[in-house]
This record gives structure tokens, sequence and C-alpha cells, in this order.
């Protein structure tokens, strides 16, 4: 699979929302709030590619919006 950058992973409102579940279940794990940046930096790392292996049409869309010349490419001029 392609390399996708994590912060183009936290620009997406999905991704977001499965961390936040990550947080919610780790922090009653915990008993305290393990905070937005641990909890983002453990799913990445757990669950980031079966979530991108699972769902291949966003792994493809993140993926194309990661490019460097992205950003070019969609500018109007």
């Amino acid at each position: 699979m392609a390399s996708i950058a994590n912060d183009q992973l936290l620009k997406d409102k999905d991704v977001l929302e499965e961390i936040n579940k990550h947080k919610w279940i780790e922090s009653e794990k915990c008993g305290k709030d393990i905070g937005f940046e641990r909890a983002s930096r453990e799913w990445i790392h757990a669950y980031a590619k079966q979530y991108l292996t699972e769902h291949p049409a966003k792994s493809a869309k993140l993926w194309i919006q990661s490019q460097p010349l992205y950003d070019v490419l969609t500018k109007e001029f």
C-alpha cells in the first residue's frame, strides 16, 4: 500500500470519528481522558493500515490528496 501522511489521515472526518471512538474506549479503560494526541498516535499505529485496507476508495482518495502536486492541480487560477 502506498504511504499516506498521518496529517492527511487526520483531515478525514471518518478517521477522526474512529480515533475519537478509540479515545473513548481507552480513556474508559484508564479511568481518565487519554487525550486526542495519544489516541491518534495509538490509532494510527495500531489500526490505520487495516482501516485503509478495508476502505480502498478512501485509501485511494487520501493517497491522491497527499501527493505534492495535488494542491497545484486543484488550485483555481
